[in-house]
């Protein structure tokens, strides 16, 4: 009982001192909330094979948010040949401090090199669980061929299932979406804007979430419960 009593009290301060803390940034004038930061974490699909820096999905997904009234800011963190391992690899550099929401769309190269699907699930598993430890939110994008929908569901991300939803059809792709020469059928600057199209209500689903916790930071916190008190043993 003295135990739980000493761990109900130190609660209560830590709850007090985090409260005095919210109160008192909310009260400094002229204090300007800075944009979301944003990261695009995948493979060419996200860099933007043969399509300039402009063309490619961050940078559409950028602009259309902001025509929105959103201040976001997207860093576009796709590298080509990329695999989930590799992306792994590089979860730390790619995704830097200050960043809440990060798109993650890896597999392609994966399956395209025959690596085994349950490998490929490990490795995205291991992304998002690195992104979600740091209390990024993720929106995680899947493949058309397997479902990465329970590793979301699993970790608290938004899951999106078919990157190339609105430029194909049963994977084959409209050629009017594709760069020409290209046998892997990367997709040209509309075909982006197709995607892009389609994003742009997911990720503005977790920009709603955000920002109604920054407007309410301390009922946020006060929302989380005490542990129920334990009942007094009766003596028998």
């Amino acid at each position: 009982m003295r135990k739980y009593q000493l761990i109900k009290r130190v609660l209560k301060q830590v709850w007090a001192g985090a409260l005095l803390t919210l109160l008192a940034c909310a009260a400094i004038p002229g204090a300007q909330a800075e944009p979301v930061q944003i990261v695009a974490f995948g493979d060419s699909n996200t860099a933007g094979f043969r399509v300039t820096n402009e063309h490619a999905y961050p940078a559409q997904l950028e602009r259309a948010l902001r025509a929105k009234g959103y201040d976001v800011r997207i860093l576009n963190s796709g590298v080509s040949g990329n695999t989930s391992s590799m992306g792994l690899a590089r979860i730390d550099k790619a995704v830097p401090p200050g960043t809440r929401i990060a798109i993650v769309y890896f597999g392609r190269n994966d399956v395209r090199w025959g690596l085994e699907p349950a490998k490929i699930r490990v490795n995205i598993e291991a992304i998002v669980k690195q992104l979600r430890a740091r209390d990024i939110e993720v929106l995680l994008i899947g493949l058309r061929t397997f479902s990465l929908a329970d590793i979301a569901a699993e970790n608290g991300a938004l899951y999106y299932p078919d990157f190339f939803a609105g430029v194909s059809r049963d994977g084959e792709k409209d050629s009017k979406y594709t760069l020409i020469f290209d046998p892997i059928q990367h997709l040209n600057a509309a075909g982006y804007e197709v995607v892009v199209s389609h994003l742009v209500p997911e990720v503005e689903a977790i920009l709603a979430k955000q920002q109604a916790a920054d407007r309410d930071p301390i009922g946020h916190l006060l929302s989380v419960p005490l542990p129920p008190e334990r009942p007094q043993s009766v003596a028998q």
